[in-house]
């Protein structure tokens, strides 16, 4: 804690599930912040802070500072807990406390931290991203492909928005946060590796004690669940 100063904000990826992935940075951050900062209602809900919680020692006595973002698309309820979050931890920062904000992953893809930070600068308050490593980058390994190759492109899409871009790019696709549209996924994956287009694969719950590889699409259960990941390799006909 420093007396006299204001606290700074630490976006810090924790990776997508191995603790073993944490960057040496983000466990000293970590190490060193009074307070531990999450984006849900407890840690008992929170799947960044039980990655965290096995990197570091002790991380279970310090404070933590709970900002819930609902599970939604609805904007104005995502700007409402936005705000009232980022008001919280700017009081905390004011009293001189640091504050190691966990996120899933790597912050700067679709981190959720990142509405904070954006938040808290605007604040006149100090924000840094320590990075994580990103769930694709841990999938790629799981499954030993490639993302990028030569002068190959890579396309990065969020589930939601998956099935209307798959048609539309060559190279490398990253569909994250699948689980909601596995079903429809598949039906068009399936039709491009029939066409000859396409090779897909999947990983669930990536570093997760219930991670699951699949190397054939077609096996991918179609109750998937959020953190899937699938991985496409489209070429031009």
């Amino acid at each position: 804690m420093r007396w006299n100063m204001e606290g700074i904000l630490y976006g810090i990826g924790v990776g997508p599930g191995d603790p073993e992935l944490i960057t040496v940075k983000a466990v000293k951050r970590m190490q060193g912040c009074s307070l531990i900062g999450i984006p849900a209602k407890d840690p008992a809900s929170c799947t960044a802070y039980k990655i965290a919680k096995e990197a570091v020692a002790g991380l279970e006595k310090k404070p933590v500072v709970a900002v819930p973002v609902p599970m939604t698309s609805d904007t104005e309820k995502l700007s409402k807990a936005y705000d009232a979050g980022s008001e919280r931890l700017v009081k905390e920062l004011r009293e001189g406390r640091d504050i190691a904000f966990l996120n899933l992953g790597d912050p700067a893809v679709y981190g959720s931290y990142m509405e904070f930070h954006e938040r808290v600068i605007e604040a006149g308050c100090k924000a840094e991203i320590i990075s994580g490593v990103p769930s694709f980058c841990a999938a790629a390994a799981k499954l030993s492909v490639p993302l990028g190759s030569r002068q190959e492109q890579i396309h990065i899409l969020p589930g939601l928005y998956c099935t209307k871009k798959l048609e539309q790019y060559d190279g490398t696709q990253i569909l994250m946060k699948s689980g909601g549209q596995v079903r429809e996924l598949k039906e068009k994956l399936l039709k491009l590796e029939e066409g000859g287009k396409a090779k897909a694969y999947a990983v669930m719950n990536c570093g997760m004690e219930n991670e699951a590889v699949y190397q054939e699409i077609g096996e991918l259960p179609e109750d998937a669940g959020y953190f899937t990941t699938i991985i496409v390799k489209k070429w031009k006909a």
